[in-house]
């Protein structure tokens, strides 16, 4: 120090550098990791500084996040790797640091990764790869990022997809079951058309025979036959009557299944009305009132839907109490399917609500369900003819609309039929 310099500019300078070695001291510090707070005075008030804010919340982030993370040199060293990344891998920290992360990586899937690991080194690449740990293969998505040039590393980010995989296996799995589910239906649909070929031409044809050569027995040999003998050609005419009925009912059934469904915007009134003409004979024979109050336009193959109709009429009319005239109430209206109170309906739609009551003899309610089975009867052929396919063609039909129907009896009060029908078909 200079002799000319006083004395307390002297001291001053020498505080300041060693304030200034101090502060050099306290960098490098800082930059080895060795000082995560310091303290300084204040107005003589002592305060801390902490480093826990930057860099240091981002390590936090990295090591608290569900993600494995790790840093690795650009040979692909492991130069740094977080705690969920030691789990996925279910290693200890000292077993992963220093090796190299194709160690890690699915034989199968190194191509794929080498590639976007050059990719990264020029900025960024992402995609799904296997990891191999343990003997096992653990199916991750990875997304690579450069560090450059602040540090040559590259950054990558490691998500597990175990759980993702298996839900898309099982949507796999079933997609498989549902096309072999197609196929099968298509092939019973095939021999549901054969079947109705069968049916509408080699059946009939002998059964039309049958019925011919009986008539003519009893028309011009009846003189020559017994009783016994006319009660058997007679019960021989009736039963070929029945089969006629049921292959016809048979067709009626496959058919709702083959045709194809052409929907039109429909008016239900003119349906029913159609309906009571085309039965007038049937409801006459009963002295039967039909009253109709109908006013729904709605989405339905009009054939169809007849067919469905006039099932549920005949059904009244065939149930009908003896020496009582029958009474059918037909009813509807459009409404919300949480107005309708109907369960199964699907609460975002409207439904034309169509409902078909009698004063019938009615049923016990505990066979709502089982009268609309195929060949199902409550009631014996004798007393009540029928072939039990009438109302299994109309749960079919309904269902061909994406519709529901119930029915609703007590003996010897009736019996209401709802039929749900959405006012568009949405399909």
């Amino acid at each position: 120090m200079s002799e000319n310099v006083p004395a307390h500019i002297a001291q001053k300078l020498l505080d300041l550098q060693n304030r200034l070695d101090e502060a050099e001291q306290f960098i490098d510090a800082i930059k080895a990791g060795e000082v995560d707070a310091f303290a300084f005075q204040n107005n003589d008030i002592p305060e801390v500084y902490t480093l826990q804010s930057g860099d240091y919340a981002y390590r936090v982030l990295i090591e608290e996040i569900d993600e494995g993370g790790i840093n690795v040199t650009e040979e692909g060293t492991v130069v740094y790797s977080n705690n969920y990344f030691l789990k996925l891998v279910d290693l200890p920290y000292d077993q992963v640091i220093g090796r190299t992360i194709f160690d890690f990586v699915d034989d199968a899937s190194k191509d794929d990764f080498k590639k976007m690991f050059l990719e990264s080194r020029q900025g960024k690449s992402k995609g799904e790869i296997n990891l191999f740990v343990n003997d096992r293969v653990l199916p991750v998505y990875v997304s690579l990022t450069s560090l450059q040039p602040k540090l040559a590393t590259v950054g990558i980010i490691i998500s597990d997809l175990t759980y993702k995989k298996l839900h898309e296996n099982i949507i796999i799995e079933y997609q498989k079951d549902l096309e072999r589910k197609n196929l099968e239906l298509m092939r019973s649909n095939a021999e549901l058309a054969s079947f109705a070929y069968i049916a509408s031409h080699d059946l009939q044809e002998p059964l039309r025979k049958i019925q011919a050569f009986i008539g003519r027995i009893l028309d011009s040999e009846a003189a020559s036959l017994s009783e016994k003998g006319k009660d058997y050609f007679s019960r021989v005419q009736s039963a070929a009557v029945r089969m006629q009925a049921l292959i016809d009912d048979l067709l009626s059934y496959s058919r709702t299944n083959t045709t194809d469904n052409n929907f039109e915007k429909s008016d239900i009134g003119k349906i029913i009305h159609q309906v009571k003409d085309l039965l007038k004979d049937e409801l006459d024979q009963k002295k039967a009132t039909m009253e109709i109050n109908v006013n729904c336009q709605v989405d339905i193959i009009p054939f169809q839907f007849r067919q469905m109709v006039i099932n549920i009429i005949t059904n009244s009319i065939k149930f009908s109490k003896e020496g009582k005239p029958l009474h059918i109430v037909v009813t509807s209206r459009i409404a919300n399917a949480d107005e309708l109170g109907f369960k199964k309906l699907f609460p975002e739609k409207k439904y034309c609500h169509l409902s078909i009551s009698d004063n019938g003899i009615g049923f016990e309610q505990k066979y709502s369900e089982k009268i609309f089975e195929l060949f199902q009867r409550l009631h014996g052929k004798n007393g009540y003819p029928g072939t039990g396919i009438g109302l299994a063609i109309v749960k079919r039909i309904i269902e061909n609309h994406y519709g529901f129907i119930e029915a609703r009896a007590e003996v010897d009060k009736g019996a209401t039929f709802d039929v749900y029908i959405p006012e568009a078909t949405g399909r």
